[in-house]
């Protein structure tokens, strides 16, 4: 069992996932909160990333629903 006062053995892998596999392999890694990633392309622009378009979509979901979610709490 994880324990947050002592350090727990670790070592580096890498995932090598099929791009059709890739999204629900992550969120279940993270959804058990066993593993931390590490962004090997801290250095590349995000607008150079892959998946532009779609994190650009979900930030402008993330948007429209904080300003419904504020709109309800106001009524």
């Amino acid at each position: 069992m994880a324990s947050v006062f002592r350090s727990e053995e670790m070592c580096l892998s890498q995932l090598f996932l099929q791009v059709e596999a890739a999204y629900c392999c992550v969120a279940e890694l993270g959804e058990l909160g066993l593993v931390q990633f590490k962004d090997l392309n801290a250095n590349v622009n995000s607008f150079q990333r892959k998946f532009v378009n779609e994190v650009r979509r979900c930030e402008s979901l993330e948007r429209i629903l904080r300003k419904s979610f504020f709109l309800y709490c106001l009524t």
